[in-house]
């Protein structure tokens, strides 16, 4: 029986499946005004599910994703997922209580690794602050520094489909995204440099 998956993760796994090296290169370009350039590969799925009522935002954000995914993915990696297009790893059990379950999936909690790995920087955590603080036009802009950040520092996850859902919800009225990665990052902070237990 195969495994539901929800729309994000299945767009993960169509970039993952269906990126060529000139994709990579048109979803990179194309950060710099995600949603203004055609790219066969997204559209493609875009093509999928969004219906006559096209939603702007919605578009922006799979552009987005698309583009900061790209930036991430060598060329050898890409024929690696192309051949093997598996899901994203799972965060492991050991390392996800009942608690916390959910945060680690988060761009906070990846943040805060890499504020810890950083001594602490007083820089990260101002650009995390001002990327909470982000409204639609500054938002590609902030992420991509802060991404681009996560990818100099070896061996912290990025979840795209949890990306992709959560900057979807980025604009509601009462910032559930905003909250919820900002708990991630001072809960991460808090458990490594106090040894403290999570709430």
């Amino acid at each position: 029986m195969q495994k539901e998956i929800t729309k994000e993760q299945a767009f993960v796994l169509h970039l993952r499946r269906r990126s060529e090296p000139a994709d990579l290169a048109r979803m990179r370009r194309a950060l710099g005004d995600p949603g203004q350039e055609v790219i066969p590969v997204v559209e493609g799925f875009l093509g999928r599910i969004q219906d006559e009522r096209e939603d702007r935002w919605e578009r922006m954000v799979y552009y987005l994703v698309a583009g900061l995914w790209a930036n991430t993915v060598s060329s050898s990696e890409l024929e690696q997922f192309r051949k093997n297009p598996e899901e994203e790893p799972e965060v492991s059990q050991s390392e996800e209580s009942d608690v916390s379950k959910g945060y680690r999936r988060t761009l906070g909690h990846a943040i805060a690794q890499l504020y810890l790995e950083r001594g602490q920087s007083k820089s990260i955590e101002q650009r995390f602050i001002a990327l909470l603080d982000a409204d639609e036009e500054q938002l590609p802009y902030r992420i991509r520094q802060m991404v681009r950040l996560l990818k100099s520092e070896e061996g912290i996850p990025i979840y795209w489909s949890e990306l992709l859902r959560d900057l979807l919800a980025w604009n509601h009225e009462r910032r559930p995204v905003q909250q919820k990665w900002a708990r991630a990052f001072y809960r991460t902070v808090a458990k490594e440099t106090e040894g403290g237990e999570e709430e």
